[in-house]
């Protein structure tokens, strides 16, 4: 039988915490800002600041969270390493946090989640890395211009394909085109973490005044995307005394409640 992915649980009460933090802030600053927990190539730990960025494919529908990273940064090499991660969002405005856990895939030129079609067999044998089903965008569009991953259920099974190749590389480019001319340019900087030498302080300072001579999309052969494919969610609304866990359990979200 079909199983599909329809919005976790999780994802209003999340996305409502996402616009009462900026309501109460007054939108300041005007981007979420979150803690990336990835297992070090050494070990141990790593944690950083990330923002924020959306949903796979812009809909929240799919469950998947989005951040961004320069290829030549640690975490990179550390999620194709090992995708697990942590991250951590708190709302101390509304007083609320979501601690997120599952597996992070890059997207970029070289790398795309392992996802695949839903099967229709249930004895058929599944290698994908992933348990996600993730769509083809299009394919769902075709169907019925109002479809999205809430009413799967109504579409044909011929029509249920995975992402192209083409989906997966415009996915990357409507992240690259939303970023700021400011941070894009920090992607044609020396590589981050290298030590300040008088060739990198004088690039460096070029790029600032905008007098290096590169286009804009230089920098794009460092830039990549994270996906965030979450398997458990741990709520706490300290403004209500209340904390629940969300679980992916056989491709079913199975809400908790549990003590503060």
């Amino acid at each position: 039988m079909l199983q599909f992915h329809n919005m976790a649980s999780w994802v209003p009460p999340f996305t409502n915490s996402i616009d009462a933090e900026k309501n109460k802030s007054g939108n300041s600053p005007p981007f979420t800002a979150f803690q990336l927990a990835t297992i070090g190539n050494d070990g141990y730990p790593r944690t950083r600041t990330l923002i924020f960025r959306g949903f796979l494919f812009n809909d929240r529908n799919t469950n998947v969270l989005i951040a961004t990273t320069d290829k030549r940064m640690s975490k990179y090499s550390e999620l194709l390493h090992n995708d697990r991660f942590e991250a951590v969002f708190y709302f101390a405005g509304i007083k609320r946090q979501f601690r997120f856990r599952g597996h992070a895939k890059i997207i970029d030129d070289d790398h795309i989640p392992a996802c695949d079609a839903p099967k229709i067999d249930d004895n058929e044998p599944d290698s994908r890395m992933l348990p996600y089903t993730v769509l083809s965008p299009s394919a769902v569009r075709s169907q019925r211009p109002d479809s999205s991953y809430t009413n799967l259920n109504e579409l044909n099974v011929v029509d249920l394909q995975p992402p192209t190749r083409q989906e997966w590389n415009q996915e990357v480019r409507r992240q690259w085109d939303a970023l700021s001319p400011a941070l894009r340019s920090t992607f044609r900087k020396p590589p981050p973490g290298s030590e300040i030498t008088d060739e990198n302080r004088r690039v460096i300072d070029s790029i600032r005044r905008g007098v290096d001579g590169k286009k804009e999309d230089s920098g794009l052969k460092n830039f990549a995307v994270i996906a965030m494919f979450v398997d458990k969610v741990d709520v706490v609304e300290l403004d209500r005394d209340r904390r629940y866990v969300c679980e992916r359990e056989d491709g079913m979200w199975v809400e908790t409640e549990i003590c503060p």
